[in-house]
């Protein structure tokens, strides 16, 4: 009887979740200078600490620019004050959602509490990996994680839903040049016209 409790205690702990079952929660990217982008994977903390892996970005929604693959050459330091400046959560960037299955299709939310809800003893976000791609266009992006020959579940995303297309404007771009308004553009013309009316009268005098 003694043998048969402890075996399922042992099952019973087994079967919780743990930092061993690692797997990227996150995605996101930061300005790298014009035209470039720095993609992000974050993961939490589980006993591994190391780049694996390349992410592919290739242009879509009309945007030329050729499909790429990168290997990650960027690791931050562990803990979550190591999160690289300018990911923003909801904005640039994402998190994978938790409904107690690996991987899976869930859409990305802005947030990691429910995964830290859901699996308690893995969460927080402890360190990111990072790749930055160069001759970008503003415009939209299929990212693609591409593990390595021989992956481990660090890196791997929990969502497939992290494998999907992005809108990297913003950041490739983040301070276009205004185009003036139509509005804008009268005012312009009337105070124009005003100034060269007023040059007339003063050379006629």
């Amino acid at each position: 009887m003694k043998k048969l409790v402890m075996t399922v205690a042992i099952l019973a702990v087994l079967a919780l979740p743990t930092r061993a079952l690692a797997h990227s929660i996150s995605i996101g990217y930061t300005n790298a200078g014009p035209g470039a982008a720095t993609i992000w994977l974050g993961t939490y903390a589980h006993g591994g600490h190391h780049l694996e892996g390349s992410m592919n970005l290739v242009g879509v929604l009309g945007n030329p620019y050729p499909s790429s693959t990168l290997l990650f050459n960027m690791l931050t330091c562990d803990g979550v004050g190591c999160k690289p400046a300018d990911l923003i959560d909801g904005v640039t960037n994402f998190y994978a959602d938790w409904n107690g299955s690996v991987p899976n299709n869930l859409p990305l939310v802005n947030s990691e509490t429910p995964f830290n809800l859901g699996c308690p003893a893995c969460g927080p976000v402890q360190h990111w990996q990072g790749v930055t791609f160069s001759g970008l266009n503003t415009g939209s992006y299929q990212f693609t994680w591409v593990p390595s020959a021989s992956p481990t579940a660090e890196w791997s995303p929990l969502s497939t839903e992290m494998n999907g297309i992005f809108d990297l404007t913003g950041v490739v771009d983040p301070d276009p040049d205004p185009v003036p308004e139509p509005a804008s553009l009268l005012l312009f013309g009337s105070g124009l016209i005003g100034t060269v009316g007023a040059a007339r009268r003063r050379l006629r005098k």
